[in-house]
């Protein structure tokens, strides 16, 4: 009786020791855990903040390019630049044509970069002008004239009233102005 009296107290005594022991293991397992948690998400809210940093220039430099583009493709702008004396029409529709699909096709990866809004937007802009083009293209008399096909297009674009481009330009700004 007296060994098994011996016993029961060493397991008591060894208890003593070994229940504070755990809670204090289990307390502070779960504040290191909690702190590094805390840091982890600080962390990662910094790696965030230098990769959005990094973005910015990339970003604003995209707007830029589809700003030019979308300068270059406008109708008025077109037809200024290649317009010339003795010029057949169907010589202007193909180089119109050209040169918005080149435009377009050289700053395609800039859709990385922009909201989808803006990108359908570029895309519908486009697929306008080559719309009012090949109209006033299918217009023309079979003889008609490089300048006579860029009066027909201007004259378009000057009934629509609306700008497609300028509105696009727009809608670039107004995002510029939100993501800065």
């Amino acid at each position: 009786m007296i060994l098994s009296l011996d016993i029961a107290q060493a397991i008591f005594t060894i208890l003593n020791f070994t229940i504070p022991a755990l809670i204090v293991f289990g307390v502070t397992y779960y504040l290191l855990q909690s702190f590094l948690n805390e840091q982890r998400k600080v962390r990662i809210l910094e790696l965030k903040k230098e990769q959005a940093n990094a973005l910015t220039p990339i970003k604003l430099q995209a707007y830029e390019r589809l700003t030019l583009l979308l300068d270059r493709i406008s109708p008025d702008q077109l037809v200024l630049r290649l317009s010339k004396a003795g010029q057949s029409a169907q010589q202007l529709h193909y180089e119109l044509i050209q040169t918005i699909n080149s435009e377009f096709n050289h700053n395609i990866a800039q859709q990385i970069y922009v909201s989808d809004e803006s990108w359908r937007m570029v895309k519908a802009v486009k697929e306008q002008m080559l719309s009012l083009i090949d109209q006033s293209f299918r217009e023309c008399e079979p003889n008609e004239t490089g300048p006579g096909l860029g009066k027909k297009i201007l004259h378009k674009l000057i009934a629509e009233r609306v700008h497609p481009t300028q509105k696009a330009i727009e809608l670039l700004k107004k995002e510029i102005e939100i993501a800065l």
